[in-house]
This record gives structure tokens, sequence and C-alpha cells, in this order.
């Protein structure tokens, strides 16, 4: 029989893998029975070492044992502890009726608070026993005898082995498939195609496959690929000079009309009508929002959007957007409270940091609920990094959200109808915080609280 090169390659990754999954399994096994054994020696002489103390009181002040008071004693950890208490002699003080079915094993010569552990089957039940030899205060010696039930630790071990059972087989099955789907692929210039591919993203459209010599169906392949890239970057450059465009042609339009509704609402004494023009122009600001934050957006994609950098102070920053933003908070009663230590000087960006500050603020107040607090805190956390938390107390984000708010344009579902927005605020705030080398961070417990952290390096020059 023939074996072929796809053939062999199948058998070699599944027969290695089928290996290592099973020395994985047999340590995975081993480190599991011994970790529960472990654990159950530690609570087992925890459980031990509380009967001794209890006896020993009880033995100084009266001659009998209080069993309701030692039956009472528990240990995490263990299930269906037993014990029995023997005196110098071997006389059973205290026994068990289960554990009367073992012989005590020979521990006179053992020495005194010591411990020795054993396991035993009991009646088709398996035990794991603690033999303590103790002193009391009266000066005679005791064997304390404990045990549990190792019933839990064996089923849980039988249920990774059956676990086992199954992750091994689908494990040989899985790697066969990917082995044959990775010696069908196996051709150099697919190969080579498939790495520049994977380099090619919305940043570097421009960039092409490099084709194989041969004029074959692999080359074909490659300049049909190439086409499609070719159409899909132009696709994306349309679209970015489309959102610029439009934004830019829109913004001033919208300036003329929020200047003459400005006028117009001075002159008017009418309430209906003032009142009309006052939503006129909170629809007129939140277009202008959006209109600035797609022209941002459209400098960032066509990477114009450069940092003028200069050293500033950033307490004061975060003091001016808190002060301008104060009379939305007033709005719905909300204290704004700054936590700030020290001043404390960096290199940025100042007008876009402030831009990503405001849009945080902005955040949490349109999120807190009425007579609530806003925190801004300030602190040095290393030598070269600043971190500055912005926390409220609103509805709070759901974990299943918190991987998307980040993304463009993304709004949940629940508050979308509730709450104004365009999606873009965040998305701005993460990009401005990269290009400063500084990260961003959000932690949310829904219904309590809402911290986002920026952490931020002073010294901007030194990381370009």
């Amino acid at each position: 029989m023939m074996f072929t090169i796809k053939f062999k390659i199948i058998l070699a990754y599944t027969i290695v893998f089928g290996i290592m999954l099973i020395i994985f399994a047999a340590i995975i096994y081993d480190t599991t029975k011994e970790a529960s054994f472990l654990k159950l020696n530690t609570n087992l002489k925890s459980y031990s070492i509380s009967l001794r103390t209890e006896i020993e009181d009880e033995l100084d002040d009266r001659d009998s044992l209080n069993l309701k008071k030692l039956s009472s004693i528990h240990a995490k950890g263990l299930i269906g502890e037993k014990f029995q208490l023997f005196n110098s002699n071997g006389e059973a003080l205290v026994r068990d009726s289960v554990l009367s079915k073992i012989p005590m094993p020979e521990i006179k010569n053992e020495a005194v608070n010591s411990f020795k552990y054993q396991r035993q089957k009991i009646d088709h039940h398996k035990y794991h026993i603690l033999w303590s030899k103790f002193d009391a205060d009266n000066d005679s010696v005791y064997m304390l005898e404990t045990a549990t039930s190792v019933k839990d630790v064996f089923d849980e071990l039988d249920r990774l082995f059956y676990l086992f059972l199954i992750i091994i087989p689908s494990g040989l099955i899985i790697t066969g498939v990917a082995a044959y789907i990775i010696s069908k692929a196996a051709f150099k210039p697919i190969a080579q195609m498939a790495d520049t591919a994977k380099n090619i993203s919305g940043e570097n459209l421009d960039q092409r496959l490099d084709l194989p010599k041969a004029k074959d169906e692999v080359r074909a392949f490659g300049e049909t690929l190439n086409e499609m890239i070719g159409r899909i970057d132009n696709a994306f450059k349309s679209q970015k000079r489309f959102v610029a465009n439009a934004s830019h042609e829109i913004k001033t339009p919208l300036t003329v009309i929020q200047t003459e509704l400005e006028i117009l609402d001075k002159k008017i004494k009418d309430v209906e009508s003032k009142e009309s023009i006052k939503n006129a122009l909170s629809e007129i600001e939140s277009l202008t929002r959006l209109t600035n934050s797609l022209l941002m957006i459209a400098k960032m994609d066509s990477m114009q959007n450069k940092l003028i950098i200069s050293k500033f102070r950033i307490d004061e920053l975060l003091a001016d957007c808190a002060q301008a933003l104060n009379t939305a908070a007033l709005k719905k009663n909300i204290q704004i409270n700054l936590l700030i230590a020290d001043a404390i000087e960096i290199q940025g960006d100042k007008e876009k940091l402030k831009s990503v500050f405001l849009n945080l603020i902005d955040n949490a107040i349109k999120y807190s609920s009425d007579n609530s607090i806003i925190s801004i805190v300030l602190e040095k956390i290393s030598v070269e990094k600043v971190k500055i938390n912005i926390e409220d107390s609103g509805r709070g984000i759901s974990s299943s959200e918190i991987p998307y708010i980040f993304n463009r344009f993304y709004r949940s579902n629940e508050i979308r109808a509730e709450i104004s927005g365009s999606g873009l605020g965040l998305a701005i705030a993460k990009e401005i915080t990269e290009l400063h080398k500084g990260e961003i961070k959000v932690k949310s417990e829904p219904g309590v609280k809402t911290v986002f952290s920026i952490i931020l390096p002073q010294n901007l020059f030194a990381l370009r």
C-alpha cells in the first residue's frame, strides 16, 4: 500500500498530539489527586487539632467528656467526620461504630504530638484516617483517631478521568482534521501570500500580495486577490473622503443656523416659541458634536491627527474640564469632586486630552442619577506615569458590553432611546490616549458604579 505525504503528515500530527494529550492528562490527573489529598490532610489535621483542644479543655475541667459538644465540631472540606479517643493503654474512651471495625495501628513508639495518616476501606467505603498522639495537662497520653470520607475526592477524580476519555479522542479527531487541512494548503506560494495577507488591514490597504513567477492557477488566484484588495482600498478611501467632506460641509451651515437661532431667541418673547428655539439649539449642539467627532475620526483615519505636544499642568486641565461641565452637572444636582493631591506636569497634546476628559466627565453626568457624586482622582502611580480615575454612581455597564464600548458607533440598545449620543466619544478617547502611548480601562458594577481609568506617561518625548 502506498502512503501519500498527506497521509504521513496526518498520521504524524495525530500520533504526536495524542502522546502529548495523554502525558498532559496524566500530569493533570496526578497533580489534581495530590492537591486534593494534600488539602484533605490539611483539613483533617485542622479537625484533629480542634478536637484535641476541646478534649484538653474538657479534661482540665472535669473527668468526663461532653460528647455532644465534641460531635458539634466540624472542619471545612470534610464530609462525615468521625473520631475515636484512646488512653495510653489503648482503651477506648470514645468509640465510633464505623472506626471500631479497623484495628489501631502500632504507634506506641510514635512521638507525642505526631500525626500519622492512613487510608482504609470500611464497609465498601473509603476513609482517610489521621492518628494523633498527644498529652494533656494531667500528664496523661491519649491517642485521637479522626477520619473523613474520601468519596467526593474520588468522585471528582473519576469525573476528571471520564472527561479525559472524551477530550483525548476528540482531540485526536480534531488534530487529524486540522492536519488534513494544513497539508492540503501546504504550497509555498500560497503560504507566502497568506503571510502577506495577514498583515494587510485598514491602515495599509495599499500593500499587495507577492505573486509567484509561474503563470499558473496560484498566480491567477493571487492576482484576483490583489484586485479585490484594490477595490476595497478605493472604497475605504472614498468613504473617508465622504465623511471628511460631508462633516466639513455640514459644520458651516450648522454654525450659521445656531447663530441665527440664538439671535432670534433674544428677540422673541413668546414662551412657546422660545422653548421651540431652545429645543432646536439643543439638537444643533448634538449635531455639532457629531460633526466634530466625525471630523476627528476622519483625521485619525487619514493619519493627519498629529499631536501638538507641550508641557502643561494636568491637574489644572482636569479642574478646567470639571468647571466647564459644572452647569450641566448642577441641572441634575450632581456634585463633581476633584481629588488632586499634588500639582503634576506632563507632556502631551493639551487640547486633545481635554476633549478626552470632557467626553468622559460628560458621559458620567449623562449616565448618573440625580443627586449623585462624580469623583475625579489624579495620582502618580510611578515615577513615569500618572493615572486619572473618573468614577460615577450611575447605571453602570454590563460585562457583556464592556468589550465593545470603545468600538466606533457602538451604543447599548438599553440606552439608545433614553440618552442621545453618537457612539464615537469613547472610540476617540481611546485613540487619543493610545496616541499618547497611554491606555484607557473601565471597571463597572451595574447599578453601583463605573470607573474609567486613563494612564498616561509624564515624559512623552522620551517615548517617541
